[in-house]
């Protein structure tokens, strides 16, 4: 590397400034689309951005070498190139191995403070890119959209998503809110699983995952809902994949602890279609009651009554679920299965009945509480939160991926940005193996380095702004004379 500072600038400045002189140049005179201006700054702009990115690692590199401290406490081993490839492309820098003389582990320097690992092969902001990418669509996709000239392997996708540690963002709270009455809702989605180097037959080996969804909520928003579209109040999600549900349950127990006063809360309704997990709430959540929500009950009255095609049938049996009448339920599902001939459809009619009554705890609260009870919305929450990424395409998961992408939709969904994610995981990385030395190095190293960096642009790169009319200088006035500016 050589002494002078800023070589990628000043190469830029001599060689880039004309061929996007040219591409401004073509632009203007053959009255090409904006796109076209774009996709021909690119490739000038991306190289600079790589330049910068070699120099200034290399800049940092020397001035290690060279640093007292450094001198002091590290010796040189060797000098390596390596290949790193970020959003603007592959590049390829030297940095310096250097091993401690009081003993520990051997390391390149420059790359522990810049945050690359020893087996990193991508910066983080292309992880980011991948991440982002991927938690909408799918890992073949966010490979290529990782960065803006390369891409990276779905499989890679796939390790950076499996490796990361997801906390769900934290919620400030200034003071605990008063509310009356607070809702949550739950549902799960159900994954088909990869079965590789797995016998078909072997019934230990489960072919789904079922991640669970829950959230709690005010009721709608008010200053929020139109007439298309409901809003809810201060929703927060929970959800993944769980051995033991007691665990999500204190998870939304502990959140409501925290957010509100408990004192003023005089319900808590649970929703969901009465699955063993979600009633377990009820154990763990104070003043909660179980709601069957609407959606499931409607789905079993139709399942029940749709093939006699009886619309007196249908209401009778709606009518005692309306206002709910056990002995009157039972009498319905008596006259549904005399008129209903096939054998199989009686067994189906059956489990509707079993889960009906089951049920009837939820029916009987929501009959009774329907005024304060605002309609289940898990299903669909289900479906945009997990099932449009998991289970809406058919494709085979690992768990551990079906674990991670539920987190990563519910972290996101919680407003979690995916860069705090990511540097977040790599800064608490660095703490574990962060040097007293090498810290004070990195100070010395931003003292010396700040005003040189600082001056960077200061430079007649600035066409616009200094005495010398360059190419690129000319062909803007010419536009700016075109539009009358």
């Amino acid at each position: 590397m050589t002494s002078s500072m800023y070589n990628s600038i000043h190469h830029f400045n001599e060689f880039g400034v004309k061929k996007i002189e040219k591409t401004i140049k073509e632009f203007i005179k053959e009255g090409k689309d904006l796109g076209d201006l774009v996709f021909g700054l690119e490739e000038s702009l991306f190289e600079l951005g790589r330049n910068i990115l070699v120099e200034v690692l290399e800049d940092m590199d020397q001035h290690l070498r060279n640093s007292g401290l450094r001198k002091n406490n590290w010796e040189i081993v060797r000098n390596d190139t390596t290949q790193l490839l970020t959003s603007f492309g592959m590049i390829k820098y030297n940095r310096t191995y250097f091993k401690p003389k009081k003993g520990g582990k051997r390391r390149y320097l420059v790359d522990d403070i810049v945050g690359v690992g020893p087996h990193d092969r991508v910066s983080a902001d292309v992880v980011i890119n991948a991440v982002e990418e991927a938690a909408d669509s799918s890992y073949r996709k966010a490979g290529k959209k990782a960065t803006y000239v390369d891409e990276i392997s779905k499989q890679a996708v796939m390790n950076k998503i499996h490796a990361l540690e997801i906390t769900q963002p934290e919620v400030k709270v200034d003071e605990k809110r008063d509310v009356e009455i607070l809702y949550i809702e739950a549902d799960e989605d159900h994954v088909a699983l990869q079965n590789k180097d797995k016998d078909e037959d072997d019934n230990n080996y489960p072919k789904i995952a079922m991640p669970r969804l829950v959230y709690v909520h005010e009721g709608f928003d008010g200053d929020k809902c139109s007439e298309n579209r409901n809003v809810l109040k201060n929703v927060r999600y929970f959800g993944g994949i769980y051995k033991n549900s007691e665990d999500l349950w204190l998870e939304v127990c502990d959140y409501i602890y925290e957010q509100y006063n408990i004192d003023s809360i005089e319900t808590i309704y649970i929703s969901g279609d009465g699955a063993s997990w979600i009633k377990q709430g009820l154990h763990w959540i104070p003043k909660s009651k179980f709601v069957l929500d609407e959606y499931h009950l409607q789905k079993y009255v139709r399942a029940s009554t749709a093939h006699l095609n009886d619309s007196d049938i249908h209401q009778e049996l709606q009518d005692a679920l309306d206002w709910p009448s056990k002995e009157k339920t039972k009498k319905v599902f008596k006259k549904i299965l005399k008129l209903t001939d096939s054998e199989s459809k009686k067994k189906s009619i059956k489990e509707s009945r079993r889960y009906i009554l089951n049920q009837w705890d939820g029916i009987e609260i929501k009959a009774d509480k329907g005024f304060e009870i605002i309609g289940c919305s898990a299903e669909g929450h289900v479906s945009h939160i997990l099932s449009d990424r998991l289970s809406s395409r058919p494709r085979g998961w690992s768990e551990t991926g079906v674990e991670k992408m539920a987190e990563l939709r519910i972290y996101i969904k919680n407003g979690g940005e995916v860069y705090d994610l990511v540097m977040d995981q790599k800064h608490n990385e660095a703490k574990e193996k962060k040097h007293k030395m090498q810290d004070r190095m990195v100070k010395d190293l931003r003292r010396r380095a700040s005003s040189k960096y600082a001056n960077a642009w200061n430079s007649d790169l600035i066409v616009t702004t200094k005495g010398k009319k360059t190419g690129l200088y000319n062909e803007l006035r010419g536009l700016s004379s075109i539009y009358g500016l």
